[in-house]
This record gives structure tokens, sequence and C-alpha cells, in this order.
């Protein structure tokens, strides 16, 4: 009886350490509300690209300026770190992992 269980737990649990595991891949993002019936939606800031003086940055894989509306929330500031957004609920501000700065010729 024990050989029994102990077949049905070692074949049971690779499969529950599997589950658990965290994608490597998954972009580094924050979470948010965007509608009051409670549900949230990741925003991700993926990229900050500057051309010359011109900023853009790149949310959910969609390119936006300054002045763009995207879920509720108009962006309004696009820095080397990061963008703030405003929406009638407040700013949210999305960084990017690492200071770096695509520069497109």
């Amino acid at each position: 009886m024990f050989k029994v269980i102990l077949v049905l737990l070692l074949l049971v649990l690779p499969q529950y350490v599997s589950s658990q595991q965290i994608d490597p891949t998954k972009p580094f993002g924050a979470v948010v509300s965007t509608s009051s019936s409670g549900e949230s939606s990741r925003l991700i800031l993926q990229s900050i690209i500057q051309s010359n003086s011109k900023k853009k940055a790149i949310i959910d894989g969609q390119m936006f300026s300054v002045g763009d509306k995207y879920k509720g929330f108009e962006l309004i500031i696009i820095n080397s770190k990061g963008v703030v957004l405003d929406s009638p609920q407040g700013r949210m501000e999305l960084s990017l992992f690492s200071g770096v700065i695509a520069n497109s010729k």
C-alpha cells in the first residue's frame, strides 16, 4: 500500500510544481483597476523610444505619444524612466525595469 501511495505522489508532484512556476518571459508591469466593476487590467510599459526631441512609449504592444488615450487613461508624461498616466480616478506611473532608452534615427 505504501508503494502505491508513493508512486501516486511521485506522479502528481511534478505537475503541481510546474503549475506554480513563474513565466520568466513575462514583461514587468503594474496592475491597475480601470473600471468601477472591480475588473483589473494590466498596463505594461514595454519600451520608450526617443527620436530627436520626440518621445514615444510602447504600452501593451501599442505606440503612444503624450496626449494619447488608452483604456481610460491619458498619457501625460514620458521620461527616461517611465510614463505618467492620468484618469478621473487619479494618476498612475509605469516604469521601465531598466533605464535603457532606445534612440531611433
